[in-house]
């Protein structure tokens, strides 16, 4: 009876550990970094529950979706945001729960519901986990037959095999950094099979992983050999290049 009771209690314990050790884990982030709101105070820039809308009255008629890296809080991608607006974009910065898209895939189709007529060409954009999470989505509008993108832009991201997009009529941009040590090189690789073949590839020289963000280093990434500033600005002529396509 005793041991019964003991062997319990050890089991309780351990489950103890383990939720709490995925709440602390859950609920800790790659934060902003300071001044990092000045991009969120600008009077085209609202913020709503569950995104930040950026320069609503877009010139070119043209909207992104961005979706933040796992772990990242999405506030650290408004400095890539609203260089994206100074372009003449409309820019939805999704939230996420605990940072996470992969507790809500489909958050895309919130804000494409509500805005469909408002522009005439959409397109979608995650960095890291953002850009995974994003591949399986639009991999399961094209299947339903529900697609209203023009095209995907990952930066630092591949898609998996389940979300195989190679036959899928998606045009695609895909946006790496020398200097990143964080995403896995094989995997990057093998996942060029799942992407269309005219799948544009970028490389931009001297960058790293948390450089398409403003937050501070990430763990197991490399040194950046140029600033942030000039990460996102190579990104965003990249992206624009890439939207003016469907213009």
């Amino acid at each position: 009876m005793f041991n019964k009771r003991k062997t319990i209690i050890i089991i309780l314990v351990v489950l103890l550990i383990i939720i709490t050790g995925g709440f602390f884990y859950i609920n800790q982030s790659y934060e902003p970094l300071e001044g990092n709101d000045i991009f969120l105070n600008k009077d085209y820039v609202t913020e709503y529950d569950k995104y930040y809308l950026i320069n609503e009255d877009s010139e070119k008629n043209s909207a992104l979706i961005f979706y933040q890296g796992g772990k990242v809080q999405e506030t650290a991608y408004a400095p890539l945001c609203d260089l994206i607006s100074q372009e003449g974009y409309t820019v939805f910065l999704i939230k996420m729960p605990f940072n996470l898209a992969v507790f809500d895939i489909d958050r895309a189709s919130l804000v494409l519901d509500q805005y469909r007529n408002n522009y005439d060409n959409w397109f979608l954009a995650g960095h890291s986990l953002g850009g995974a999470m994003l591949a399986d989505y639009i991999s399961k509008q094209i299947e339903n037959e529900e697609n209203n993108f023009k095209g995907l832009i990952f930066l630092a991201a591949y898609p998996a095999e389940s979300s195989n997009l190679s036959k899928k009529n998606i045009a695609v941009l895909s946006i790496t950094a020398s200097q990143d040590e964080v995403i896995d090189q094989n995997k990057l690789k093998k996942a060029k099979k799942y992407l269309p073949f005219d799948t544009q590839f970028n490389i931009i020289k001297g960058g790293n992983h948390a450089g398409f963000g403003n937050y501070g280093p990430q763990k197991g990434d490399g040194d950046a050999d140029i600033t942030k500033k000039e990460q996102w600005e190579q990104t965003v002529d990249l992206i624009v290049n890439f939207i003016k396509k469907f213009e």
